[in-house]
């Protein structure tokens, strides 16, 4: 290739850029100013927010009027080492077991993991020309090096006004500092490549001309005159790296609604894509008296036309008609209409996709030029490529006039170029990522509710059968016990289980088979913790929850006994009375049991009360019954492991479609075994300091509601999962089980799952805090259901914070994790794998 063809002069890689100070950035001719704009949540959100922040973006826009923007949007590595010294701070006592992988060991496998995933945070800047620079100004710069007082003083109310104007809701955008213009030069510079990690390590607010070509030097372009793409090459110390670069442009655009109910924001179109792709666009902002004046001519154009058919009489074109009829109402919006819908707005798109090889970026170029078409969107491939990549640089010019776009502000603004996934804490252990917009890392912090939001703790987790919910309770119960934080599972089919039997929990771990536990294990009135005087501050509390768990062991036996009945006898208005009294006689005491509650019916000389305690003999007769009816001195088993799983196999629950009447005798005497276990997996929470850590998970939660002691059980954790410092994880497959316990003011987060009917899916929106039959319950019924062992379960996720989105629970970082949670029917994890054509496992 002789130097000729080459696109690139020897002077091309100078920048125009001369001065840096702050957010000011001096070219030679123009300053700029450069501000950060926040991004905003997009995702399952009203029609109503949608069009406040449309409006608010095309008003902030419109206001800039007279201005030359430049929109850039780029994206920055998730901070993974930061996420993880900060998550190493909270956590002061992680779980260590000798022989096995350590925490710190955990937490580097982790930080790996995510910067394997390229995910990023999307970063949004925007540079605005301030003014052209007086001659004056130019030879004082170039005197001293660097401009002057004068210049600053004389800028200063013009910069002011247009931070105050960027500042306002729409926009609300902040001054750039100098670190952060440092690193959107170098990503600028060098686009396609690894994001720049090596900043200035001093704490200077300027740049200098001199120390300006530290950008350039650092990055090599190369292309031919008609090249599809430019080969970038990093020349840092060490393996060069290279990449393949190619600049598109949008072109033609068709109207579209705004905001479109069915598609994402088409600035933010390629947030979808698997790769990056980086967003360049500088507009020229005309008010509507400006714009008015070329639509004006252009009118006159059209008019004359028509008056050339007339004097012919001919028919004029339809299109002509058309363009005379919208160029009419644009004049009118224009001359009528508020700023908002005046503003015009004349800028060059560009797009710019990489690749490591020049076919790998022509088959992403293809990919988005395809993925724009259902959006009505053109996308061209220009030539003069190294031209065009320059424009993504601060302070470049228009490399070319070609594909400039007309466009109003409210069109622009319809693109929502901020429109990114903010779910979770970011603070606390992975869980997964978003699956929505944007590929964002997510991040669940237990304790994030009641710690530093001072919310309740609990979480409903809910979903049909196969939604995943059995995954995302062992997976965020894992990360917990392995920070260090007591946990209790209760889980009535047993596959949890297998979380005790991991290397690195099995010695802090205990497996509770309640069906083989002792007898009274399950007493109502022993699984009912008695308060702890150290955890109240006065002797007045103290006996106020002496009180009151007294009141919840005769609530939770009366509604035991209740569900032993017969439904037949349990329907009779006395069976009520004269249980109550047999109750009321045992005052609550700890010591008491469901025999004392028999003999007291049978002391009260009431037939009707003989026939109820003649039933509870029969029941006690059964062999699980030994659990609630004591043969010896009643005393429960403290809860003291880092983890417990509590399981009942064995235990068939009743159908919800089949009537209590129709139950059999095992569905009948399962009922009161779930209610108690899941008072007795409660024991965790009372049973330790106020202050400790503490996470309750519990499952099949929906035959809680059913009943006053239930209700009165999630009721009393919703409430006290605050001061006691405990995060609760309730699983249902309904939404409706949780709301219909009146906790609704308790959820400090929910996450709904696979719902595929759609007076559920209501009820799961209405969890989530989302509106309803707006178009959102099709995309419960869209979630994946996690088929296959390394398959991703998905769920739509409302963090503390009240930001809504979906996400992808992730395993494939923790593979014996994954084999332990995987509950997949007819899986056979002992046998061999098959290798078969292709490499994929039979």
């Amino acid at each position: 290739m002789s130097r000729k063809s080459r696109e690139t002069p020897a002077t091309a890689g100078r920048l125009t850029l001369r001065h840096i100070d702050d957010s000011l950035c001096f070219t030679a001719n123009e300053v700029w100013a450069w501000f950060v704009l926040p991004t905003h949540g997009w995702a399952f959100r009203s029609d109503r927010q949608r069009e406040q922040l449309l409006y608010g973006a095309a008003d902030g826009l419109a206001w800039l009027a007279g201005h030359r923007v430049h929109l850039r949007v780029t994206s920055r590595p998730y901070p993974a080492a930061e996420w993880a010294k900060r998550l190493h701070g909270l956590t002061p006592s992680p779980l260590e077991t000798p022989g096995v992988e350590p925490w710190t060991e955990h937490m580097v496998g982790m930080q790996k993991h995510l910067r394997y995933q390229t995910m990023a945070e999307k970063q949004v800047f925007l540079g605005v020309r301030i003014a052209s620079r007086a001659p004056s100004h130019r030879l004082i710069a170039a005197i001293w090096r660097r401009p002057g007082n004068i210049e600053h003083a004389r800028l200063l109310s013009k910069v002011e006004q247009v931070a105050e104007t960027v500042a306002l809701p729409g926009l609300e955008g902040r001054p750039a500092t100098a670190r952060e213009m440092e690193w959107l030069l170098r990503r600028s510079v060098g686009i396609g490549l690894p994001a720049p990690t090596g900043l200035c390590a001093s704490g200077e607010q300027s740049w200098d001309e001199e120390d300006l070509s530290s950008f350039s030097d650092a990055v090599e372009h190369d292309t031919t005159r008609l090249g599809r793409t430019v080969r970038v090459t990093s020349r840092d110390l060490g393996d060069p790296i290279e990449r393949h670069v190619a600049v598109l442009s949008v072109g033609r655009l068709e109207e579209i609604e705004a905001p479109d109910p069915g598609h994402e924001p088409w600035l933010s179109h390629t947030d979808r894509l698997p790769f990056p792709v980086e967003w360049s666009a500088q507009m020229e902002i005309l008010s509507g008296a400006e714009a008015r004046k070329e639509i004006q001519r252009k009118l006159l154009v059209v008019r004359d036309m028509q008056r050339h058919y007339a004097e012919h009489e001919l028919d004029e074109p339809l299109a002509l008609d058309r363009q005379a009829r919208q160029a009419r109402q644009v004049e009118d919006q224009m001359t009528r209409g508020v700023d908002v819908t005046a503003a015009r707005i004349h800028g060059w798109f560009r797009l710019a996709v990489a690749g490591r090889s020049e076919e790998e970026c022509l088959e992403r170029v293809r990919r988005v030029t395809t993925s724009f078409r259902s959006r009505r969107v053109s996308i061209e491939h220009p030539r003069g490529q190294y031209g065009l990549l320059r424009e993504f640089i601060p302070g470049e010019p228009v490399s070319t006039v070609a594909y400039r776009r007309r466009l109003p502000a409210l069109y622009v603004a319809a693109g929502v170029p901020a429109a990114s996934s903010q779910l979770g804490d970011r603070q606390g252990p992975y869980i997964g990522f978003t699956a929505g917009s944007s590929r964002r890392a997510v991040m669940f912090d237990t304790h994030y509710a009641t710690e530093l939001r001072e919310t309740s703790g609990l979480v409903p987790v809910v979903g049909g059968l196969g939604a995943g919910k059995s995954v995302l309770l062992g997976l965020v119960t894992y990360d917990a016990v392995r920070r260090g934080i007591p946990a209790v599972l209760l889980d009535p089919s047993g596959p949890l289980a297998r979380l005790t039997e991991l290397p690195e929990l099995a010695e802090h771990s205990e497996h509770l088979d309640l069906t083989a536990a002792a007898s009274g294990t399950l007493n109502p009135f022993e699984v009912v913790a008695a308060p702890a005087r150290a955890s109240f501050t006065s002797e007045e509390a103290f006996q106020e929850g002496e009180v009151l768990a007294a009141q919840d062991r005769k609530l939770l036996a009366m509604d035991v006994i209740k569900m032993l009945l017969p439904p037949s006898v349990d329907a009779m208005p006395q069976t009520s009375l004269v249980v109550s009294d047999a109750v009321r006689a045992t005052r609550g005491d700890r010591d008491a049991s469901l025999w004392d509650v028999v003999g007291n019916l049978e002391k009260q000389g009431n037939p009707h009360g003989q026939v109820v305690a003649n039933y509870l003999r029969d029941m006690a007769e059964l062999p699980l019954s030994r659990l609630f009816f004591p043969q010896a001195e009643p005393g429960a088993t403290r809860i003291n492991s880092a983890l417990t799983v509590l399981t009942m196999p064995g235990l068939v629950l009743p159908p919800r479609s089949v009537p209590r009447e129709h139950w059999s005798t095992s569905e009948q005497l399962a009922v009161p075994l779930l209610h108690l276990a899941s008072w007795y997996a409660t024991r965790a929470v009372y049973g330790r300091s106020m202050q400790d850590r503490k996470l309750v998970a519990l499952d099949e939660t929906h035959f809680l509601g059913e009943w006053s002691a239930g209700r009165a059980l999630f009721t009393r954790l919703g409430r006290d999962s605050r001061k006691w410092n405990t995060c609760v994880l309730a699983s249902s497959q309904n939404p409706s089980d949780v709301l219909g316990m009146d906790v609704a003011n308790f959820m400090s987060a929910a996450f709904v799952g696979r719902t595929e009917d759609e007076e559920a899916a209501r009820d799961g929106l209405r969890m989530l805090r989302v509106p309803t039959d707006v178009g959102y319950e099709r995309a419960l019924a869209t979630l994946s259901s996690g088929r296959g062992e390394a398959a991703m379960r998905e769920f739509v996720m409302r963090d503390v914070d009240g930001h809504v989105d979906k996400v992808c629970v992730d395993l494939t970082a923790n593979p014996a994790l994954l084999e332990a949670l995987n509950t997949t029917a007819g899986r056979q994890p002992d046998r061999e794998p098959t290798v078969v054509t292709g490499g994929q496992v039979a």
